[in-house]
């Protein structure tokens, strides 16, 4: 008996160790692990460590120790064209709002879709991205945006210096921008950089109320959590504010003008009943 408990705690071991190191290797590069092995025996030596469960990589703590080591090389001699492919499980309405969200915290405001297909029947989707840069993206600050979004980092792959394949679990994902408001409270926005966006739960009633001097045509989208679309109202005219019924399964709703942010540049007040 304790030679085979024995014989189990060595296979997962060396298997945990396997994974561990051919993942490093595919991100640091076959050369890079030559030049520094004794280094990174030594720094990942508790193997366990560096995993979130026996076979799930934990690739926050992997990328910051590879990073503050100076072993991960994400510059290129010169601008190259660099892809980013992303994986997602589920709700992938939501999802590409979540990863464009992500994009632009980090300083990505240009690039673009080189294919995009989405899976009907399951919500999954494969989005893939290109941009020219003089720095790969950074794959430990990409999972730390994802993180704050509670999306779930299960694999990276590089494909090749200019190629990174991310695939995510998005099951409890958040929309990071989106103002929680809780039934009875009034929240007052100011002048808007983008379309105001809150997220509700079991909301009936909203009620909007414009500021003096502002101009307002309104524009007001429903979504449930999922993104989908319930309803959408639009208003060729001028209102100084608005209430209306909340469809059921509402989770997100976002608030703008028809026409520019310009006309609610004094802001709106919202209160969800």
């Amino acid at each position: 008996m304790f030679k085979i408990v024995l014989f189990l705690f060595i296979f997962i071991n060396t298997a945990m160790g396997d994974q561990l190191f051919d993942k490093i290797e595919n991100l640091i590069g076959q050369d890079t692990l030559k030049q520094h092995n004794k280094l990174i025996q030594l720094v990942f030596k508790n193997k366990e460590k560096f995993y979130k469960t026996k076979t799930q990589l934990n690739y926050k703590l992997i990328l910051r120790t590879l990073r503050n080591k100076g072993l991960l090389h994400l510059k290129f001699k010169s601008p190259k064209s660099f892809n980013i492919e992303f994986l997602t499980n589920t709700d992938a309405i939501k999802s590409l709002k979540i990863l464009n969200e992500t994009l632009r915290a980090m300083g990505y405001y240009y690039y673009f879709t080189i294919s995009s297909t989405y899976n009907n029947e399951k919500g999954a989707m494969k989005w893939v991205i290109s941009f020219k840069t003089e720095y790969a993206l950074d794959p430990y600050l990409l999972t730390e945006e994802l993180r704050l979004k509670s999306c779930k980092v299960l694999d990276i792959t590089k494909i090749n210096s200019t190629y990174w394949k991310y695939t995510l679990d998005v099951n409890n994902a958040k929309i990071r921008e989106a103002v929680k408001v809780d039934k009875g409270e009034k929240v007052i926005f100011q002048k808007p950089l983008r379309p105001y966006f809150i997220e509700v739960t079991n909301a009936t009633k909203l009620q909007i109320i414009g500021r003096n001097l502002n101009h307002w045509f309104p524009y007001i989208a429903f979504y449930d959590k999922h993104l989908n679309v319930l309803k959408v109202i639009k208003k060729d005219r001028v209102y100084k504010g608005y209430i209306t019924n909340v469809p059921r399964e509402t989770k997100y709703i976002k608030i703008t003008d028809l026409y520019t942010l310009i006309n609610i540049k004094r802001g709106l007040s919202i209160i969800i009943k």
